[in-house]
């Protein structure tokens, strides 16, 4: 037998247990961590400060667009610059620990990873006076032990989904935005820098954040929202995954409209198959092979703690937010001049009159039954807290509810 090459499988082995696949795990494959969240907008976060130069100027940015953002701190600038975390905590925004020093996890003893670890949580919670929860090791790397102090400390670690590699100083601003806002859809973690990088990156992070603050509002129509992570286990999060790339799939099929960033109404033009629709003076508007807009509910929207019966006051408050929106959007976009009524078929129609629609029953169908299966699939899908609670009684059957172009407008 060749011993040396026994001994040298057993180091590779033994180099690969530590650092390689905690890595793959971690990084890569994103199990016991987080490189998304689950909310209908966006979060923005930051790494490698605070910087005396460029975090106040972030700082600035976000507080003129009223956005909360995450910041994952080296704990000995904070340190130093104990005054930018106070700054970065009274601006509303949260923060996060990036190591000590901004070591790279390979080349990390197994006692110095988790003694500096444990040192940099010590120091951001004598700053902050706050527990903190969240950690991002520098470029997303993980040796073994970052993952057993992980498992120790009850700490989440979290990573990202979009990147615009804004620490290189050679992408402009408008290039950084080009490829962050490429790929970011609702629960997106976008990852920036308010420090580090190459000479020259800051200042393109900075023109590139009013660029991104707008640009995912306005043009992707997503909210920009503070870090939130459910409680949920990872067969949660499988089941949710799936149903959601069949919701984009759905989406994308139907030509689904967004309002705006926070309107819980999508809307897709479509023909109508009946019944025939009457006014108050029982004048016809709207009768099978007619134009009309399907209204679609944001489905993210319906998150709950609650049972089904709070859903349903839930939906209640957003839809009585959202419908001066979208008639105001209806008013303003020509596509829809020809269009006199909005219907949907739908499990969650009580207290919907009171919002000028009315309710009327439909003829018992296959169609019907698949409707309202998939309506308490998605109850299910964004009720994080399952079958600890107690659902209301949602019935078996949706109904056709229905609103006037007319009646619509009332709402601007």
């Amino acid at each position: 037998m060749n011993w040396g090459y026994v001994v040298l499988s057993v180091v590779v082995g033994a180099l690969a247990l530590y650092t390689v696949i905690p890595d793959l795990i971690l990084h890569h494959l994103g199990i016991g961590s987080w490189k998304r969240q689950y909310s209908p907008g966006v979060v923005l976060t930051f790494d490698d400060g605070p910087d005396p130069v460029f975090t106040p100027r972030i700082l600035e940015v976000l507080k003129r667009h009223h956005v909360c953002a995450t910041f994952f701190v080296i704990a000995e600038k904070a340190r130093i610059y104990p005054d930018l975390i106070h700054q970065i905590k009274d601006g509303g925004h949260q923060i996060g620990v990036h190591s000590l020093n901004h070591r790279y996890a390979w080349f990390t003893s197994p006692w110095k990873t988790s003694r500096e670890w444990t040192e940099s949580v010590r120091i951001l919670e004598n700053l902050t006076d706050e527990k903190i929860t969240w950690m991002r090791p520098p470029w997303g790397t993980f040796n073994l032990m970052t993952w057993w102090w992980l498992k120790r400390n009850k700490l989440r670690a979290v990573l990202w989904s979009v990147e615009g590699h804004d620490w290189k100083a050679r992408y402009s601003p408008s290039e950084i935005t080009e490829r962050i806002i490429k790929v970011t859809k609702e629960g997106a973690i976008v990852v920036l820098h308010d420090s580090g990088g190459e000479s020259g990156a800051p200042e393109n992070t900075i023109l590139a954040l009013d660029l991104l603050c707008e640009q995912i509002v306005d043009g992707q129509k997503l909210p920009l929202v503070p870090l939130v992570f459910p409680d949920w286990k990872v067969r949660k999060r499988l089941t949710f995954r799936a149903w959601e790339k069949w919701e984009h799939y759905y989406t994308k099929r139907h030509r689904i409209e967004r309002i705006n960033d926070t309107n819980i109404f999508h809307i897709e033009k479509n023909t109508y198959e009946g019944p025939k629709l009457y006014d108050a003076e029982r004048n016809l508007i709207a009768q099978k092979g007619d134009a009309v807009v399907e209204l679609h509910l944001e489905n993210i929207r319906l998150q709950t703690n609650q049972d089904t019966q709070k859903t349903v006051h839930l939906v209640m408050r957003q839809i009585r937010e959202s419908l001066p929106v979208l008639a105001r959007y209806i008013e303003t976009n020509p596509m829809y001049d020809n269009i006199n009524v909005f219907v949907a078929q739908t499990l969650l129609h009580r207290g919907v009159k009171a919002f000028g629609f009315h309710v009327q029953d439909l003829p018992d169908s296959f169609k019907g039954r698949v409707i309202a299966w998939l309506q308490k699939m998605i109850i299910h899908v964004y009720q994080p807290a399952g079958k600890k609670h107690k659902k209301g009684k949602l019935g078996n059957r949706p109904m056709l509810v229905w609103i006037s172009r007319e009646e619509l407008m009332r709402k601007c």
